[in-house]
């Protein structure tokens, strides 16, 4: 880390300069005569006021603030301690000094000091350095929350040794630091109504689906096909549009999507954070089956003008990036209507042969995963009570117990 000193006199020091200029301008234009005492303190001040000057100069040269543990994972709930080395590999000592750290609220310092609005969590540690040498400060903190913490702000304090007052020196640039809290694995335990990825269920039973690389021959359209299906050059022949007849397929894929909007307002859904839980869980199972799968919320990214996502996982490797993106997901964010998010995933991705999505529907977000049902694609709804089978012909059927 960085740090720019912010210099300030104090009211002492400046009292003293002023004596100091005062005593030697009587002497020097008015060849006054000093009282032996006088020179003394004279000579005490001004070798203290450069004695200051140069260690404000120096100290600052050859100090190093480092991050040890520069990136932590952690589940909700869990402890944790965050190393900062202090290294001093100049002359100058430091004696005393104070350092406050300020991150985000994602976690909380043992010794919190910030205000509740500030959304925000503040520590102070004392330290002392000596020349040429190190010092290691642990501050403790708790995992309160989804999400991702960051040292935002950090300062030293160090009193001035052979002056009054301290130096403030500022964190400049970004810590290049980060605390990720993964969603709480155990939650789902707690429910109900538990799940099992069964692989008899989900992938022998149901395993034949459409291979759009593989196309056998064209049908009559039909108001539920998707317009990438349509054969045009047969359609320009026989008069009317045609889709195409794709060769059948035993490949698997499940595909996640997290609906972040709430049923009428754009604030996320009351029980989001219950939800990210049982995601964490239901991915950690998935991935147990080594089932490829991938995740996307309906969570606009300004920077590639897409959805958030991540692609096609397979395998118990593929479990921590799916909870690293679960700790990224914002939930206060701009976010698009689950339908027409439903709609972009029709369209533009490509067709899995399982689809999850969460929470709750309406007539319009039913009406978008009617299309899928069409196409013979299974779907299941992650919501309070669990994960329960969704489709109007087949009702509703209750997740596998454990």
């Amino acid at each position: 880390m960085r740090y720019k000193y912010d210099y300030s006199e104090t009211q002492i020091a400046s009292l003293f300069t002023v004596i100091a200029s005062v005593l030697i301008i009587f002497d020097i234009f008015y060849a006054a005569t000093l009282n032996i005492y006088f020179v003394f303190i004279l000579g005490v001040l001004l070798s203290a006021m450069g004695l200051n000057r140069f260690y404000e100069r120096n100290v600052m040269k050859h100090l190093h603030v480092d991050i040890i543990n520069d990136e932590v994972r952690h589940y909700k709930g869990e402890s944790g301690v965050l190393k900062i080395r202090i290294a001093q590999k100049g002359i100058m000592p430091i004696l005393s000094a104070e350092l406050t750290v300020t991150a985000g609220n994602d976690i909380k310092f043992f010794s919190d000091q910030a205000l509740k609005i500030r959304q925000q969590t503040e520590t102070t540690a004392i330290f002392t350095v000596l020349s040429k040498s190190e010092t290691v400060i642990e501050i403790p903190y708790t995992a309160a929350k989804r999400g991702v913490s960051y040292i935002v702000d950090s300062r030293i304090s160090i009193p001035r040794i052979f002056g009054f007052g301290h130096m403030d020196l500022r964190q400049i640039g970004s810590a290049k630091h980060e605390i990720m809290i993964y969603p709480d694995k155990f939650a789902v335990h707690n429910e109900p109504i538990k799940f099992k990825i069964a692989q008899g269920l989900f992938k022998n039973n149901e395993s034949l689906y459409n291979d759009p690389l593989l196309t056998l021959g064209n049908r009559e359209y039909m108001e539920m096909d998707s317009f990438r299906d349509i054969n045009w050059k047969q359609s320009a022949r026989m008069g009317e549009l045609q889709s195409k007849i794709y060769e059948k397929t035993t490949y698997t894929e499940w595909l996640i999507l997290v609906n972040l909007r709430s049923e009428s307002v754009f604030a996320p859904p009351e029980n989001i954070e219950r939800i990210f839980e049982k995601l964490s869980f239901l991915t950690g199972e998935i991935a147990k089956e080594e089932i490829t799968y991938s995740l996307i919320a309906n969570m606009k990214t300004f920077d590639k003008g897409s959805y958030f996502r991540i692609d096609e996982l397979n395998g118990l490797r593929s479990y921590r990036p799916v909870l690293e993106a679960l700790s990224k997901i914002k939930t206060v964010t701009f976010t698009i209507a689950f339908e027409r998010f439903l709609n972009h995933v029709r369209l533009y991705e490509k067709v899995p042969t399982h689809i999850i999505f969460t929470g709750e529907t309406d007539a319009l977000i039913d009406r978008e995963l009617e299309y899928f049902l069409h196409r013979g694609i299974t779907i299941y709804q992650l919501n309070d009570k669990g994960l329960e089978r969704y489709g109007k012909n087949t009702g509703t059927v209750k997740a596998v117990s454990r």
